[in-house]
């Protein structure tokens, strides 16, 4: 997991997905032990919105997309809170747009479930497809260029 580490700090640690082809697809993960916000430190959830502020700023300033989401989904047991976040380009919204299977003016529910379907949620990685992966982690990683305040 270290390999695909972005940033983290005593709260949250935060890495690519393993599983996604889509550069810059993040998931922030609750370094404690619960499964529910409601479950978490105060410090814990004082320090989350910092990490979200450092990381809208970095894939803005990395990607340049069209915007960054982000979201809490799944309830399965034995996973600490996590978010999922994407910087969501106008490529992407033009290729879901074009997609049979959904709206020709797509909104978040649409990039969310089409970054999951197509781009993850798939058997494990390529060696090209992990080499790129760790080239966005280095990308991101090296574009910190200053502590991120978290």
């Amino acid at each position: 997991m270290d390999e695909l580490k972005v940033l983290g700090n005593a709260h949250w640690i935060v890495t690519h997905r393993r599983d996604a082809r889509y550069d810059g697809y993040l998931i922030i993960s609750s370094e404690e032990p619960a499964s529910e916000l409601s479950d978490l430190s105060d410090d814990a959830l004082s320090s989350l919105g910092l990490i979200m502020r450092a990381l809208d700023r970095l894939l803005t300033k990395v990607y340049e997309p069209y915007t960054v989401v982000f979201y809490k989904l799944g309830f399965s047991r034995g996973f600490n809170v996590h978010f999922h976040v994407a910087p969501i380009s106008e490529n992407l919204l033009i290729e879901i747009s074009k997609h049979p299977d959904y709206s020709d003016n797509p909104d978040g529910n649409d990039a969310i479930i089409f970054l999951s379907r197509e781009y993850c949620e798939r058997p494990p990685l390529s060696a090209d497809e992990s080499e790129k992966q760790l080239s966005a982690v280095r990308l991101l990683r090296a574009s910190l260029t200053k502590p991120q305040p978290v």
